[in-house]
């Protein structure tokens, strides 16, 4: 089933800030910016930077099961949060999408990664130096719905599929350092 993404998640822009991000090791809300999403499309937690802010509202809180989308620049990538934050915020450079009941978030962060998505976002991707994709547009967005159990079953092979790729990586990586530690036991023995 084929529906728009303003009907299936509300939408809204991160937080405005009006100058510099100040960082407070004591601030009371953590903020997330585009850098702390990877190029893998994941949320790097540890990287986020603590602040203080007056007048941040309840509703500009990021919540476990919102689905961020970077709206400018070259990375147009979207990530689901499934762990709990500490009073987070978003940029105004991102996008808050918050499924409802029919989407998994997991799913939906998923699918706009995904090539319809990401052509969809390319053609009505506006802006000569810094490409961005604007709310209005982003809302007509097309999203393919699938019953939630087989959004579940895609979810679990995506992410076995990133679990081999990293035990992959780590397989690379054993096999290089028993290959140069067997070289340098060849040169030991002579």
């Amino acid at each position: 089933m084929y529906c728009f993404l303003k009907d299936i998640a509300r939408i809204r822009s991160g937080y405005l800030f009006r100058g510099k991000i100040e960082p407070d090791s004591n601030g009371q809300y953590q903020v997330i910016q585009i850098g702390d999403i990877s190029t893998d499309a994941s949320l790097v937690y540890g990287s986020l930077t603590r602040i203080s802010l007056p007048d941040v509202k309840p509703s500009q809180i990021v919540e476990t099961g919102d689905v961020l989308f970077i709206s400018r620049g070259l990375r147009k990538q979207a990530v689901a949060i499934t762990e709990r934050l500490d009073s987070a915020i978003a940029t105004s450079q991102i996008f808050v999408l918050r499924p409802d009941e029919r989407l998994l978030p997991e799913y939906l962060a998923w699918y706009i990664n995904q090539r319809p998505a990401q052509r969809y976002i390319e053609e009505h991707a506006t802006g000569t130096n810094v490409s961005l994709i604007n709310m209005e547009a982003l809302s007509r967005m097309p999203v393919q719905a699938p019953s939630l159990e087989t959004q579940r079953r895609i979810v679990q092979i995506y992410d076995l599929s990133l679990r081999e790729k990293e035990l992959m990586e780590l397989i690379r990586h054993k096999r290089r350092a028993l290959t140069e530690m067997s070289l340098l036991e060849m040169i030991d023995s002579e």
